[in-house]
């Protein structure tokens, strides 16, 4: 194992999907902090959130629209008949499927933020990626995988990507933009990627902790940037990297209560400081409280972690 800029990863790879190696593997080092408390000791009661998933600047201005329940029964026949270009708009409600995408087709839940589930009974990829695909306001669950993606033009926006047997999203080759997702609970890693790379597509503004493995996990030859993230708590690393991890830009995140090894110093341009998540157990709720949170901001002089309407 190479271990080069404080950063090293192992993986393994299983039937064309990848899976985090084995939690034995715990030498090399990683991107962490030393202190604070626990965020599950300040949890309150929490109401389920009831805004609208912010919109999308990449979502479509032309093609059709779909609507399930309505012209379809399901997500999957929507996108039998949705065509590039196209909008499919999602009611409340659990879809109990594994839905493959149409290309060019947005998928948009309404009714609320995460008010729209797709339950992947337990077993398989909930959701798999076309190329220039949009998934947003989404809960995505009980896979194993959350989302795959490896096309280019992909965006997964505004979901919460929580409680997989496996991992959270999976991206291979090309970066989609991950952009304000709360991606925890997974029982392997919440982001694992794979010789991925992207000019513009970013991992921005995520919320991505208490995950079985690592908060992210990267191998192969990757170049991207990850920034303006909230990773903590998750089991193992808040991030693990193969190889080159001189090509992935990292900046500005706080990496709070991952495992750590003493030593290690924090990489230069991030925080360690308890998010202060409201209630993360008992409500899914990743808001930081604001009486004890956000001494720092992000590149973009916003709130770190996803900026999320509760």
């Amino acid at each position: 194992m190479n271990i080069r800029n404080g950063i090293a990863v192992a993986f393994t790879c299983v039937a064309g999907l990848l899976t985090a190696a084995s939690a034995q593997d715990d030498d090399g080092s990683f991107f962490d902090s030393f202190s604070g408390q626990d965020s599950d000791a300040q949890e309150s009661s929490y109401n389920a959130p009831s805004a609208a998933p912010p919109a999308s600047s990449s979502f479509r201005s032309s093609g059709n629209t779909l609507s399930v329940p309505g012209d379809a029964r399901t997500i999957s026949e929507a996108m039998i008949t949705a065509r590039m270009g196209d909008t499919v708009y999602v009611g409340p409600g659990v879809y109990k499927e594994r839905v493959i995408m149409a290309p060019g087709v947005a998928l948009v839940a309404r009714g609320g933020l995460f008010a729209a589930k797709i339950d992947g009974m337990g077993r398989g990829t909930v959701v798999t990626m076309s190329k220039n695909c949009i998934i947003s306001g989404f809960e995505v669950t009980n896979g194993t995988i959350g989302i795959f993606s490896s096309d280019l033009g992909n965006e997964i926006s505004s979901c919460r990507i929580v409680k997989n047997w496996m991992t959270g999203i999976i991206t291979v080759r090309h970066l989609p933009k991950i952009q304000d997702n709360i991606i925890a609970f997974n029982r392997a890693s919440g982001i694992q990627g794979w010789d991925v790379r992207s000019t513009s597509s970013t991992v921005n503004h995520n919320s991505i902790a208490y995950n079985g493995n690592h908060g992210i996990a990267i191998g192969g030859v990757s170049e991207f940037i990850i920034e303006n993230n909230i990773i903590a708590f998750n089991e193992r690393f808040g991030l693990k990297i193969l190889e080159a991890p001189e090509k992935i830009q990292v900046s500005s995140n706080n990496f709070f209560k991952n495992l750590y090894q003493p030593g290690r110093p924090l990489p230069e341009n991030n925080f360690a400081f308890d998010p202060a998540f409201i209630a993360p157990r008992k409500g899914l709720n990743f808001k930081p409280d604001p009486g004890q949170c956000c001494k720092e901001k992000g590149s973009d002089d916003e709130n770190l972690g996803a900026r999320l309407t509760y």
